[in-house]
């Protein structure tokens, strides 16, 4: 079987982290084990995690580490990772359905695919029925991330192997160090992706990468640097137009329900 490392970046998360840890180990798939990297939460969280320590035993690690932001907490998770695939689940997301990770197990056991992705959709965080956006991977293509987009980063699943080959995620960027892993492994190193054609995860609206005010300025002016942080050719108007095309994308996917 394929093992599966999950790793979950908390920092005061008490509110939501046990909902994320049931949808874990609600999954029909079994060989899995669930890394919760704490970046020293001062609420709750602790509390929240401490049962599910006693009741899942190997299957669930916890460490308290203080670091540089949520992409050096996720590169301490890979580091103690045992799984052959790597995924991350954010600390306030949970799994759409129970069946997610035996699809993504499936797609690994083609030993010629190195990554998969899938959709995701976005909800209240009051009202978690209520579905604010879908973001779909299938429009996906390797030219928009020259545009600034890339499949949805929740969704992504990745061999262990890779990151020990092409290096962990970068502690440069705030908010933008997961395009920075797409556009290295897609764009400069070509590794093979699959699509799945799955709402893998649902996100609250409410975290940094998701307020409009840091999208519009601070993404944007991270992606442009990390596009030519990595030799590719853009401008500010190139990374812009990635509202354009997103507007595409959700009118597309509305049309389609």
């Amino acid at each position: 079987m394929t093992k599966i490392s999950l790793i979950t970046a908390t920092l005061n998360c008490a509110d939501t982290i046990e909902e994320t840890i049931k949808s874990v180990f609600a999954q029909t798939y079994s060989d899995i084990e669930h890394i919760i990297v704490d970046g020293g939460s001062t609420d709750a969280t602790l509390s929240k995690i401490e049962p599910w320590l006693q009741r899942c035993g190997d299957k669930i690690k916890y460490i308290e580490k203080s670091d540089k932001g949520v992409y050096e907490a996720i590169n301490n998770g890979i580091k103690v990772a045992t799984g052959d695939v790597v995924g991350v689940l954010h600390s306030d997301d949970f799994f759409t359905s129970a069946d997610i990770l035996e699809s993504v197990a499936r797609t690994f056991s083609d030993s010629s695919i190195d990554m998969v992705y899938g959709d995701v959709h976005f909800v209240n965080t009051d009202s978690p029925e209520r579905v604010l956006r879908y973001y779909s991977g299938a429009w996906f293509d390797r030219k928009k991330l020259r545009y600034g987009i890339a499949p949805p980063h929740p969704s992504m699943y990745c061999r262990r192997e890779v990151y020990l080959k092409y290096g962990l995620y970068s502690t440069d960027y705030k908010i933008a160090g997961d395009f920075d892993m797409f556009v290295r492994l897609l764009w400069k190193w070509e590794i093979t992706a699959r699509y799945l054609p799955i709402d893998m995860v649902t996100m609250r609206t409410g975290g940094i990468s998701t307020r409009w005010s840091s999208r519009l300025w601070r993404n944007t002016a991270e992606k442009h640097r990390v596009l030519l942080d990595n030799g590719i050719k853009t401008s500010w108007w190139q990374v812009l137009y990635r509202y354009v095309l997103l507007l595409c994308h959700y009118s597309w996917h509305r049309s389609r329900k």
